[in-house]
């Protein structure tokens, strides 16, 4: 169903300009993690010119979308191994992401020092490549799963794959059914573990520290690809319940999607901001000082919902503060 959604979109749906700059960046640029990293430091020069403010006025419904982008971090390479701190529990490895590995690195340094410090030794494969879910998602299966079998030969035999991107894992935990002809493709699926899942499953250190001077009031929505699609419902909630100084509040519908949903909120705008402004309709009463989701699709619209809703919160990663409990609990 997934394959035939792409394919119908393209030959139906789409313009062929759009068709053309899809398939030009997804299998172009995402599928090449070299010429990702050659756009991604184009798109950081365009943040210092003012890039995104031209493109307003030359192009107001481009400026519309291109504002959805935040900035582009200096980039900042993981190491290939992070040692255990203590006796060593498991080998796992770090799926880091195309464009998140780029735009929300943060998030992997902070699943890499939260699983150090539990006792994991983390490897961070340098061949590994985009999980191939944007691809699959926009009709190009051909490249979702070449991508598929070079990350399969990259990952090799750790005992689990651990993701911080729902997205993501989603996509990696199906690559048994994308090739379903290859039995390695089975046998990675069965290993592809969320961090949140992974954490409360094995168990972890409680901080004894708050991440913040003050409590801080945190509402948790939850991303489609986590909960609907890789089940991880309450993990992410216990989690964030087990860190000093966190007030989980609650708000209506945190399962309803945000409106991202892969490239959707570029390729649809205006439907995806009313799918976008409902979610904050849901969230603003109840005015949290942060909003925490696993996936960066959602954590890009939720941000630019937090501007159109003029809310004073900002998005974050459970790990992330979980990790800054960590840092300060030694500081």
């Amino acid at each position: 169903m997934e394959e035939a959604r792409g394919l119908i979109t393209e030959e139906k749906t789409e313009k062929a300009w759009v068709r053309w700059v899809k398939r030009t960046l997804l299998a172009g640029v995402l599928a090449h993690p070299r010429r990702l990293s050659w756009l991604m430091s184009l798109m950081r020069l365009g943040d210092r010119v003012g890039l995104k403010r031209l493109l307003s006025v030359v192009s107001p419904s481009l400026g519309r979308v291109s504002a959805l982008m935040p900035p582009i971090p200096p980039p900042r390479p993981l190491p290939k191994r992070f040692e255990a701190m203590g006796p060593m529990k498991k080998r796992v490895a770090l799926f880091s992401g195309c464009i998140a590995s780029h735009v929300f690195g943060d998030v992997n340094e902070a699943t890499a020092r939260v699983l150090q410090r539990n006792g994991y030794e983390v490897v961070v494969p340098r061949d590994q490549v985009c999980c191939g879910a944007l691809h699959l998602h926009n009709g190009l299966p051909d490249v979702g799963r070449t991508l598929a079998a070079a990350n399969i030969r990259a990952f090799g035999d750790v005992d689990e794959i651990i993701v911080n991107a729902a997205g993501c894992g989603a996509a990696l935990a199906e690559y048994g059914d994308l090739l379903h002809d290859d039995p390695r493709a089975r046998s990675f699926g069965s290993r592809v573990v969320d961090i949140s899942l992974f954490l409360v499953r094995e168990g972890f250190e409680a901080p004894v520290a708050p991440p913040e001077p003050k409590t801080v009031r945190v509402a948790y929505d939850a991303p489609c690809h986590l909960i609907h699609a890789q089940g991880v419902k309450d993990e992410p909630r216990e989690l964030l319940s087990r860190i000093p100084g966190v007030e989980l509040v609650d708000h209506p519908n945190p399962e309803r999607c945000c409106g991202s949903a892969g490239i959707y909120n570029v390729t649809h705008y205006d439907m995806s901001m009313e799918v976008l402004d409902s979610k904050m309709e849901d969230l603003s009463p109840v005015a949290p000082d942060l909003i925490a989701t696993g996936n960066p699709g959602c954590h890009i619209q939720l941000s630019e919902g937090v501007r159109r809703s003029k809310l004073h919160a900002s998005v974050v990663h459970p790990v992330v503060l979980l990790d800054k409990a960590y840092r300060a609990s030694e500081s």
